[in-house]
């Protein structure tokens, strides 16, 4: 099988990426012959490396599409920017991996299958018009996937594609077997990109919260983002530098891990966050905001706790709950890494991936 894996938005960090290398695995090991697009702004040392680790063929073409571009005009570039390596490669099956609700959408009209995978949950619904020509579009043989129940109800409401053409498949998570090792340290964990709808105003004031209950306890966040400097500053006006942690970025964050007692995740807006999963894993409990597909991932009162996003003081007591009883952070710890060997297992994850691949390269055109 050939398959042509198109990328037209590159995120260094976070779901988009780890997606993006978990697929190249997978195609190594099928034996996948696979060609890589990326535009030429935006590829990086991390992809070329990526793409040479994995033995994938990789493309660079120009995309003039910037924030703001007009849909017609999007349309437009996103044509240029991929049928040259569309007809040079021919492949059995196109691929495209984005986080912007639309974006190459123009391949659904290509004569060839497209499996096309959104990473996030539109904000806004679309007009009439776009609506219809991606329903149009779904309709042949093509199929969307998102990694959330969650988030194919709000792409097929906001979107306007049928759900029956929207598949979910879970992220995934590498199975921790090492047995937890309750850490001393009293470390709330949360790891991801720090932008607005992560929610790190909230996450700061229940920081603040717990601390003056719990002085001895430890807040970390992991990641870059437009909103860390400003956290940052807050911090220091608050002098609560010694006990709100803002490391950056951290490429291989298993000891933060291994360290926490709490993973915490308070977003306004969630796919189907990989972090939590990784928490899951190491056995933490969680705490969640009941957004997107956390609920999904967090089963609540079992694996940890689920609260309305905006509720500081319901995060606040579910976090000193869990501080002050050790024997309920290890009962809940245990069932979520279960939970993860369970629901979301690479295993699986890889199984319904080919079985769409497969449904998609072997069906009779309709086109």
């Amino acid at each position: 099988m050939k398959v042509l894996v198109i990328v037209p938005d590159i995120s260094q960090y976070g779901g988009m990426s780890r997606f993006l290398e978990r697929l190249l695995d997978i195609h190594t090991r099928r034996g996948i012959v696979t060609t890589l697009l990326v535009p030429t702004n935006q590829c990086c040392s991390e992809i070329v490396t990526l793409a040479a680790r994995y033995g994938a063929d990789l493309v660079q073409s120009l995309n003039r599409t910037v924030p703001g571009t007009a849909p017609f005009l999007t349309l437009f570039f996103d044509f240029l920017f991929s049928w040259r390596t569309v007809l040079s490669c021919c492949p059995d099956l196109i691929v495209v991996s984005t986080g912007d609700p639309g974006r190459l959408s123009v391949l659904f009209y290509f004569p060839m299958p497209v499996f096309y995978i959104l990473h996030t949950i539109p904000e806004h619904s679309f007009r009439i018009l776009p609506r219809w020509y991606l329903r149009i579009g779904s309709k042949f043989n093509n199929c969307v996937m998102t990694v959330s129940n969650a988030a194919a109800e709000s792409i097929s409401e906001k979107m306007g594609i049928p759900s029956n053409r929207i598949e979910v498949v879970y992220n995934s998570c590498c199975s921790n077997a090492k047995a937890r090792i309750e850490s001393a340290s009293s470390i709330i964990l949360t790891a991801g990109h720090m932008v607005a709808y992560k929610n790190p105003e909230l996450w700061l004031e229940v920081a603040r919260r717990v601390l003056l209950e719990h002085p001895d306890c430890i807040f970390v966040w992991l990641g870059d983002g437009e909103q860390l400097e400003t956290i940052r500053e807050k911090v220091s006006q608050l002098s609560m530098d010694e006990r709100v942690l803002l490391p950056g970025y951290i490429p291989y964050p298993s000891k933060w891990y291994d360290q926490a007692c709490i993973y915490f995740q308070p977003s306004v807006r969630e796919n189907h966050s990989i972090a939590v999963l990784e928490a899951m894993s190491h056995g933490l409990p969680c705490v969640v905001a009941d957004t997107g597909g956390l609920p999904e991932s967090v089963a609540d009162g079992e694996t940890g706790y689920v609260c309305l996003p905006d509720d500081v003081a319901a995060f606040a007591a579910r976090i000193m709950e869990l501080l002050a009883v050790p024997v309920l952070r290890e009962r809940m710890g245990t069932a979520g890494r279960r939970r993860v060997e369970k629901c979301f297992s690479e295993e699986s994850q890889e199984h319904k991936i080919m079985v769409l691949y497969e449904r998609l390269v072997n069906k009779p055109g309709d086109r």
